[in-house]
């Protein structure tokens, strides 16, 4: 006898049309397409073109011609994204130094010093928020770090000395270069130059006779005396007497160190 129950249906899976991947290949797609690289390479060039302050995930998505919300797929967030192209700034920092051995300790930190200031300058908007060591923090280079130790094991610092040695290095690192590149005032013009230029000038030889004896000297080429910032006119000589302070400064302290030991 014959079955009263209708035939079960044969499953047919549905297959997505010509142009309308599944949800994971669009992703996959898109991944493909943009990528964090892409993302890091066009937000450093938008923040060198415009600036840290003007830089937003809504202008970088319009660069890359892309949703803002298909960014998220690569960076949580601004911060993060602004971590990575610090990164991607001083990323050859490290691959500066001389690779022949033996290599003193002082060439390495020159070199290093040299590369990060050099890379600065490539990037000058991204000084300010390099100069913020937890900014830094999220986005800190261990090949740079770690030549940063081996110079200073090689110039026989351990423990704690060690620990206030790298200190010193970092700041160094971090210091010349980014105030060098500190910018004026936002909106700041020509008459801002003008009463900075008219403050140093308005300096009683009286009260401050050393300061006003050295101002024709200083004016406009030392730190708190300029008008004009360091991409304009660069502090070459200070930094090469900054360098040349602080390497002399870590020998003499080692070597003070070890005679106390």
């Amino acid at each position: 006898m014959a079955s009263s129950r209708p035939a079960a249906r044969r499953f047919v899976p549905v297959r997505p049309g010509p142009g309308r991947p599944r949800k994971g290949e669009a992703r996959a797609a898109a991944d493909t397409a943009l990528g964090r690289d892409r993302i890091l390479q066009a937000a450093l060039a938008l923040i060198d073109d415009q600036g840290l302050a003007a830089f937003n995930i809504r202008a970088l998505a319009a660069t890359l011609k892309v949703a803002p919300a298909a960014l998220y797929w690569h960076v949580p967030n601004r911060d993060a994204l602004v971590s990575g192209v610090i990164a991607l700034a001083l990323e050859g920092v490290a691959a500066a130094v001389p690779s022949q051995e033996p290599l003193t300790w002082q060439a390495r930190l020159r070199a290093l010093l040299v590369a990060f200031r050099a890379a600065l300058r490539a990037h000058p908007h991204l000084a300010p928020v390099v100069a913020s060591e937890l900014a830094y923090n999220a986005a800190f280079d261990a090949p740079l770090l770690e030549h940063i130790v081996v110079a200073l094991e090689q110039a026989r610092f351990e423990g704690e000395a060690l620990v206030d040695a790298f200190n010193v290095v970092v700041a160094a690192l971090c210091g010349f270069a980014t105030l060098e590149l500190s910018t004026a005032p936002a909106g700041a013009g020509e008459a801002w130059a003008e009463a900075c230029r008219a403050q140093i000038d308005a300096v009683d030889a009286g009260r401050h006779p050393h300061l006003a004896g050295r101002l024709d000297a200083l004016r406009n080429r030392a730190f708190l005396l300029r008008w004009t910032d360091g991409r304009t006119q660069p502090l070459d000589g200070g930094f090469e007497a900054w360098i040349d302070v602080l390497l002399r400064g870590l020998e003499a302290r080692s070597r003070a160190l070890r005679r106390a030991a």
